[in-house]
């Protein structure tokens, strides 16, 4: 306890219906601006550093000129400009509509056609997705190559987890594992394609679209092993720089780490 000269307390006490006292009142002055830098610079760095904050970006709407086709899933065919003697013709751009759903059925009237599309491109790593919005029919540019027809490269036993191909590319953030189950099982159940990301410890990812041994979609039958680490052995085959995992739903198994 301190005293004065009269031998009272002179300690600063604090109490709600009294004036602050001038120490407490100096020490606040200093100490408020600095807990609102220090949560400034928290809330501008941790966003930088936090791991599921992945790289994919959500562009704004623009249009895109392709071959619209509907299997194995529905995408856009869009041809790429210069020398593609090295590489596939095309770009492949997997199709979704603008909510949790596949495209409008506007959109897919027009499958097996030229068209003009508008909509939004998500992407991330190799992985595109446009949010379709319209699609018009135009005429075919001349000296349009075909389509390949799709390579089988054999059978497979891949280890990875099952994605919404909207939401993993940058919808959302994190797009991937048990946080965003929920929201994936919707997108799924709604129609966006379903994407099974396999990645290697050297930081090599592969995204494979997901369909059963006769080509069809899977999207009803997989609810169940979203964001889970799943085994699936199947056949893959390759449509220019897009790759298809063929295997019926029952066959995958889930791994247990």
């Amino acid at each position: 306890m301190t005293t004065n000269s009269e031998g009272q307390n002179t300690d600063e006490f604090y109490i709600g219906y009294g004036k602050v006292p001038t120490a407490i009142k100096r020490f606040l002055l200093i100490l408020i601006p600095v807990l609102a830098l220090v949560i400034l610079i928290l809330g501008a760095v941790f966003p930088l550093i936090h791991d599921q904050f992945n790289s994919g970006k959500v562009n704004k709407a623009q249009e895109f000129e392709g071959l619209l086709l509907g299997q194995p899933v529905p995408h856009l065919l869009v041809p790429r400009p210069g020398d593609t003697s090295s590489q596939a013709p095309y770009s492949r751009y997997l199709l979704t509509g603008p909510g949790k759903t596949s495209p409008k059925s506007s959109v897919l009237d027009q499958v097996g056609k030229w068209v003009k599309l508008t909509g939004s491109p998500v992407y991330r790593n190799n992985l595109t997705v446009i949010a379709a919005r319209s699609a018009e029919a135009i005429d075919p540019p001349s000296g349009a190559v075909k389509p390949d027809a799709g390579k089988s490269l054999g059978e497979f036993s891949l280890l990875g987890e099952i994605v919404d191909s909207k939401c993993y590319p940058g919808v959302m953030k994190p797009g991937q594992t048990k946080t965003h189950r929920s929201c994936a099982i919707r997108c799924i159940s709604g129609g966006v394609p379903p994407v099974f990301f396999v990645y290697n410890q050297q930081g090599d990812n592969l995204y494979l679209l997901l369909v059963d041994r006769q080509n069809q979609a899977v999207n009803s039958r997989i609810l169940d092993k979203v964001a889970d680490p799943i085994r699936i052995t199947g056949e893959v085959v390759q449509y220019g720089d897009m790759f298809v995992l063929k295997a019926d739903p029952e066959s995958y198994e889930l791994v247990t780490q």
